[in-house]
């Protein structure tokens, strides 16, 4: 019983982590791909998510005590990845935070026109920005006990959207593919259905049994892959013409106005607190800053960004998902391919895993000692194709 519930609640809390605000982007990659063309895609990019996850628990457990992607670059290869990492790390959350902004000021935008409130989008996102910069200096003990129930909250709707939208879906659709609309896509699919970055809160749940952090990891990735790949494929389905977010709602009966809106504001608010949160920690523990030096950059970056980078939520996340996320793929490659120069490391798990002969566990860590060489190949390919669709 003590097995279950660890794996459980690992798979649980990735789960929850991987669902949010990337979810709201699926229906305008499924409407620009087709929606066969999408699935295709999305479940590619989900495989990379799920081995990508595997190797980041090799370097996990393969350093004593918990640190952060920055924290095992610098103890496994030295300072100059360790700063690569830091920086790619400040400019990943950074991204993430800048995409929080300009979604919760959406989800602000259409409460507000459907109420008759009619204010441009920058004013509601500030507003969200403001409102959620105070919470963070004041503290958010009670937003980070919620955000627990707010998982299930949303895996419901998600469900919900699929029972409700279901008699209304164009099956003649669902056969479609637009390779055109792959380029610009891959970034805001990668951007939905990864969570590397907690990987290593986990390990406090799992402790040593390396073996249940592997499956809470898997079952999470595939559960939090299909919900989401559903939430996308029906919505497109019913209407194919998703450019934006303001769009998702046009999919519902209008009675459901206020749907997409409320449950997007409730799911973007507790995740920007979450990662301003985030930053603010990494300026204060890595970088030595002051506490409320830390906490200045890390509400004024969003706001900035957003006056001075981008108000488009998909280029946002495409950036971050297609460039970033993907650099931080590559820096897990490299260092799950240097705690892995071993073989017998990995066989012992292999063993445990699958139940094989020494033998042929041996022959299998061969296979997996050397994956992250064309994995790191196919990331970096991805980052080129991103950095392409944005110029």
């Amino acid at each position: 019983m003590q097995r279950r519930s660890k794996t459980l609640e690992i798979a649980v809390s990735l789960t929850g982590t991987i669902i949010g605000a990337g979810i709201f982007g699926l229906p305008a990659v499924f409407s620009a791909t087709g929606i066969l063309g999408g699935t295709m895609l999305f479940f590619l990019i989900l495989a990379v998510s799920l081995l990508l996850n595997q190797l980041y628990i090799d370097v996990i457990y393969s350093v004593r005590g918990s640190h952060r992607l920055p924290g095992y670059a610098r103890i496994i290869f030295g300072s100059k990845l360790y700063y690569a990492s830091l920086i790619s790390m400040v400019i990943k959350t950074s991204g993430t935070l800048l995409a929080y902004v300009i979604l919760g000021g959406t989800f602000f935008y259409m409460l507000g026109t459907g109420l008759g409130i009619d204010y441009p989008l920058w004013v509601w996102a500030v507003l969200f920005w403001s409102i959620g910069s105070l919470v963070v200096f004041y503290g958010i003990k009670a937003v980070s006990a919620f955000q627990g129930e707010l998982t299930w909250f949303l895996i419901g709707f998600m469900l919900f959207t699929a029972l409700v939208l279901f008699p209304f879906i164009n099956w003649q659709a669902t056969a479609s593919i637009d390779l055109n609309g792959f380029l610009g896509t891959i970034g805001i699919v990668f951007f939905a259905v990864t969570a590397m970055t907690v990987l290593p809160d986990l390990k406090d749940i799992a402790g040593r049994e390396q073996r249940k952090m592997r499956l809470g990891s898997a079952i999470a990735v595939l559960t939090a892959g299909l919900l989401s790949w559903l939430f996308g494929v029906i919505i497109a389905s019913v209407y194919p013409h998703v450019k934006g977010v303001a769009d998702i709602q046009l999919a519902f009966p209008p009675i459901f106005w206020w749907l997409i809106p409320t449950i997007g504001l409730l799911a973007v608010s507790t995740s920007f607190l979450t990662f301003t949160q985030a930053l603010k920690n990494l300026l204060s523990v890595d970088l030595k800053l002051k506490p409320v030096q830390a906490w200045i950059i890390s509400v004024v970056t969003p706001i900035a960004l957003f006056a001075l980078v981008s108000q488009d939520f998909l280029k946002t996340i495409g950036f971050v998902g297609g460039v970033v996320t993907t650099f931080n793929g590559v820096l897990i490659c490299v260092l799950a391919y240097k705690v892995n120069s071993r073989p017998q490391k990995i066989q012992d798990w292999i063993m445990e895993w699958f139940k094989l002969s020494k033998k042929s566990a041996l022959n299998y860590s061969g296979l997996w000692r050397y994956l992250p060489i064309p994995l790191s190949l196919v990331l970096m390919l991805i980052i080129i194709e991103q950095i392409i669709s944005l110029l």
